[in-house]
């Protein structure tokens, strides 16, 4: 069991329940204290439309302690599989090669994470999970989470529109996750030997992409969470899954595997991402 909840960062200011998306409880905007132009951009963005989103100010995984780092990443223990063939880290550390270590036996009892796993990018998922939990705790039904470095192909307000779509066509409860772009496809590196946690047991629905209609594909698995739709299964879902086992990818890894997680995605390009571009959870700022 992880020690992760002591780390989600609360809400404490008022807030209003603006309702400004129909079908949406409440609309979270992730952004670093550091990065205000991409907090005007945002806002500028959405402002189009009548839309103000909650200002979710990210937590800075640079500044995670060691301690912290024990806490909320996986704890390796027997039996696990040390045969998993990707290194990792058992500190915190940036994307660089160094530092770099393989699992065997005697790395019984110690915390790690995915190699590609770095100090900014538990930050980040710290974040998108603080979201989760207070969404959950407000007990919206239907919350939507972005990051600040999204951009509008579309009008936002469709997001109703594609939400009614995905009740009509499979039920309201047979949903969690709706990503609002058209990035659906899960690469297939590492298809034929899915280690994808040594304390997890593979998973084959990962590459999973069936049309639902002719607005959406039921995935399996992807990565980004620029622009996410949650229902409140699906946050109850992903909560239930990290508190247990912790982090050990990164979060848009992780909700891939969590448990029973019904995953969708628009077909049309609606709320899109970075392009190519450097994320913020790879620079430190100083």
């Amino acid at each position: 069991m992880a020690n992760i909840e002591k780390h989600l960062k609360k809400i404490e200011q008022s807030r209003e329940n603006r309702f400004q998306i129909q079908g949406i409880d409440y609309i979270y905007l992730i952004n670093l204290a550091h990065r205000p132009e991409k907090l005007k951009n945002s806002l500028e963005q959405l402002k189009a439309f009548g839309i103000i989103p909650h200002r979710f100010p990210a937590i800075y995984g640079w500044s995670l302690s060691q301690a912290d780092f024990d806490d909320i990443g996986m704890k390796f223990l027997p039996p696990m599989d040390f045969r998993f063939d990707k290194q990792v880290f058992f500190r915190l550390a940036s994307d660089q090669k160094d530092g770099r270590d393989s699992l065997d036996a005697s790395c019984y009892g110690k915390t790690c994470v995915h190699q590609g796993t770095s100090a900014g990018s538990l930050g980040g998922s710290l974040s998108h999970l603080s979201c989760l939990q207070d969404g959950f705790d407000q007990g919206y039904e239907t919350i939507l989470v972005l990051e600040d470095d999204f951009t509008l192909r579309n009008n936002p307000q469709n997001l109703t529109h594609y939400i009614h779509q995905l009740n009509t066509y499979i039920g309201k409860e047979k949903w969690d996750v709706l990503y609002t772009d058209d990035d659906h496809f899960f690469s297939s590196y590492g298809k034929h030997r899915m280690y994808l946690r040594p304390d997890r047991p593979s998973v084959e629905h990962i590459y999973e992409h069936t049309p639902i209609g002719t607005e959406f594909f039921k995935i399996g698995g992807r990565w980004q969470l620029h622009s996410v739709i949650y229902q409140r299964s699906g946050m109850e879902k992903i909560l239930k899954y990290i508190k247990e086992f912790g982090l050990f990818h990164t979060l848009d890894v992780e909700v891939n595997y969590a448990p029973t997680i019904q995953m969708y995605n628009l077909r049309c390009g609606l709320i899109h991402g970075r392009n190519r571009t450097v994320s913020d959870t790879q620079i430190k700022y100083f």
